[in-house]
C-alpha cells in the first residue's frame, strides 16, 4: 500500500462525502458531455465505453456491479488512476472490503440511487487529516447497461484535486 493510501486509511483521518451540484474539476466537462451524447437505450459497457471520446479518463474510472440482493456491489473494473487512492488493484473487490462501514453505508446508497433514479449524481469526497487537507476529488457517477443489454450497473469517475 503507497504512502498516500495508508495516510487516508489513518484512524486519525476522517472522509467526508457529499453530494454537490456543479462538478468544478476539468475533466468533468469531458465526462458530463460524453453522458449527454449518451444513445437512447443508455451508456452500454463493452459497446460505448471504453470510447476515444473519454480515452484520456479511462484511467480515472469505476464500473460498480451491484449483488442481485442489494446488499453491496462489487468493483468490475477500476482504473489504474484509483490506485492513488487506494493503494492497489480494487478491482473484483466488494464496496464492504474497501471502506469502512460508514462509507460503505454511503457509497452503496448513492450507487443505489443513480442505479434506480437512472440519473447521474456528483460528490464530493474530503479526506482531513486534523486540518490537514490529505485529498480531494469529485464524482461524477453514472447510471450504466451491463454488456448482457439488460443488468444496470454504474460507472463513476475519480477526478482529483
Amino acid at each position: 500500500m503507497d504512502t498516500l493510501a495508508r495516510w487516508i486509511e489513518n484512524e486519525n483521518t476522517e472522509s467526508e462525502y457529499r453530494a454537490i451540484d456543479t462538478l468544478t474539476h476539468p475533466d468533468a466537462t469531458t465526462a458530463l458531455r460524453f453522458w449527454a451524447r449518451r444513445p437512447q437505450d443508455g451508456i452500454r459497457i463493452g459497446r460505448d465505453v471504453p470510447s476515444r471520446a473519454i480515452a484520456r479518463l479511462l484511467s480515472h474510472v469505476v464500473v460498480y456491479t451491484p449483488l442481485k440482493d442489494g446488499s453491496d456491489a462489487v468493483v468490475h473494473l477500476a482504473g489504474t488512476g484509483l490506485r492513488m487512492r487506494f493503494g492497489r488493484d480494487i478491482t473484483g473487490l466488494k464496496l464492504s472490503q474497501i471502506f469502512v462501514p460508514e462509507d460503505f453505508n454511503v457509497r452503496l446508497a448513492a450507487l443505489k440511487d443513480v442505479i434506480g433514479r437512472g440519473e447521474p449524481r456528483l460528490a464530493e469526497v474530503v479526506h482531513r487529516t486534523g486540518d490537514i487537507e490529505v485529498l480531494r476529488l469529485e464524482l461524477l457517477t453514472l447510471p450504466v447497461v451491463a454488456p448482457n443489454g439488460q443488468d444496470r450497473w454504474a460507472l463513476a469517475f475519480a477526478f482529483y484535486f
